[in-house]
């Protein structure tokens, strides 16, 4: 099918356009809610003013992210963003914090001079309508989720085509996250699925997938968004199927936005046509292909992963040993146990289970990272 077919369904999932500013604004500032984002959107009056999408970006959106980095971080640094040339790429990230991950890219990206890209969020996140509006006004693009196999399937059909239409007829970007969900237990995998659903209905793997420009992007934060709220969903899951309470994602937004974050490093990987290519030339089957490939995308993620020294910490304490004492004092050590005990101390369960948790979200970075380079 053509894309002409799909336009129709387009128009359900895609960003506002600058004509659709005016209205989406309205809708802002009529909300009964917006008293609770008034502090960072300022006033009325100077909200009506906008007329673009550029314009809400560089006035709010880049305005807010800046603040956040210097009111919870000690500071964001990058690599590999000066090797990203023109538009028209898919960045597929890690995916740590439900809004700051993606939120520093498009920063960066501003601050690079370079266009921000339009954001993959999942429609559970886009049912409120003021989140919706703030979304759609910052190039949100919505991932339809749920319903029986064949709807499933017609979704991963609709989106694979949104998304090629986006990078390679638009020439636009997409960030998109490697798995449904945050990682919780710092074990940053890709899901098979989101390679096939980028696939959609194509059976011509190699080609499909070297039209999206792909470059892995890893978000490393010292100290790790709704850290309590992760080792606690962890602990239940081992006994039990862990239940979200109603808003938590929304819940856990907010809380993680004011949280201190310590140092956060953004990492643009090496663009995978190349493996791409060196892929095709092994002559593998198409389970293989994707298989191989999706080994790949976590091995740039794992390589290009910043370890701070509560990585290094944790990995010692957890594996009984002193393997990296080089990379953190005395003081760092103190610190962070003193920051794991009080993190844990109101999990109810068993202590000696829940801190093993706690320093495996920590420790498995580092693993990671030695399992990509082999040693």
């Amino acid at each position: 099918m053509s894309i002409m077919d799909f336009e129709k369904e387009f128009e359900k999932i895609r960003p506002y356009n600058d004509s659709e500013v005016p209205e989406a604004i309205d809708r802002l500032i009529s909300n009964e809610n917006f008293k609770n984002v008034k502090q960072f959107l300022g006033s009325k009056e100077e909200l009506k003013q906008i007329k673009t999408i550029e314009e809400f970006q560089t006035t709010y959106s880049q305005k807010f992210v800046q603040k956040t980095i210097d009111d919870t971080t000690d500071g964001l640094s990058s690599s590999g963003v000066e090797a990203i040339r023109g538009k028209g790429h898919l960045f597929i990230a890690n995916h740590r914090d439900i809004i700051l991950d993606s939120a520093l890219l498009q920063h960066l990206l501003q601050k690079k001079n370079i266009p921000t890209t339009e954001i993959t969020v999942g429609d559970n996140l886009m049912a409120n309508p003021l989140f919706h509006d703030l979304g759609k006004l910052n190039k949100v693009f919505t991932l339809s989720r749920g319903g029986g196999k064949i709807q499933m399937y017609k979704n991963a059909i609709l989106h694979s085509k949104y998304i090629h239409n986006l990078i390679r007829e638009k020439n636009e970007s997409l960030w998109i996250a490697q798995r449904d969900g945050r990682t919780k237990d710092g074990n940053d995998k890709t899901q098979q699925g989101l390679i096939k659903m980028l696939l959609g209905d194509r059976k011509d793997i190699i080609p499909t997938l070297k039209e999206l420009a792909i470059v892995p992007v890893s978000t490393s934060y010292e100290y790790e968004p709704c850290f309590k709220g992760k080792v606690r969903e962890i602990y239940i899951s081992l006994n039990e199927e862990y239940t979200k309470e109603k808003n938590e994602d929304m819940q856990s937004s907010v809380t993680s936005m004011f949280a201190y974050k310590g140092r956060i490093h953004l990492a643009f990987g090496t663009p995978l046509n190349k493996t791409l290519s060196d892929i095709e030339n092994k002559k593998l089957s198409n389970i293989e292909i994707v298989d191989t490939y999706v080994n790949e995308i976590d091995k740039e993620i794992y390589q290009n992963y910043k370890l701070w020294p509560n990585n290094y910490i944790a990995w010692d304490i957890l594996n009984n040993k002193e393997n990296y004492t080089e990379k953190y004092t005395a003081e760092n050590k103190l610190k962070f146990e003193k920051y794991i005990a009080e993190s844990i101390k109101d999990i109810e369960g068993d202590k000696n289970q829940i801190k093993k948790i706690a320093l495996g979200i920590y420790a498995n970075p580092v693993s990671n990272k030695l399992s990509a380079n082999n040693k």
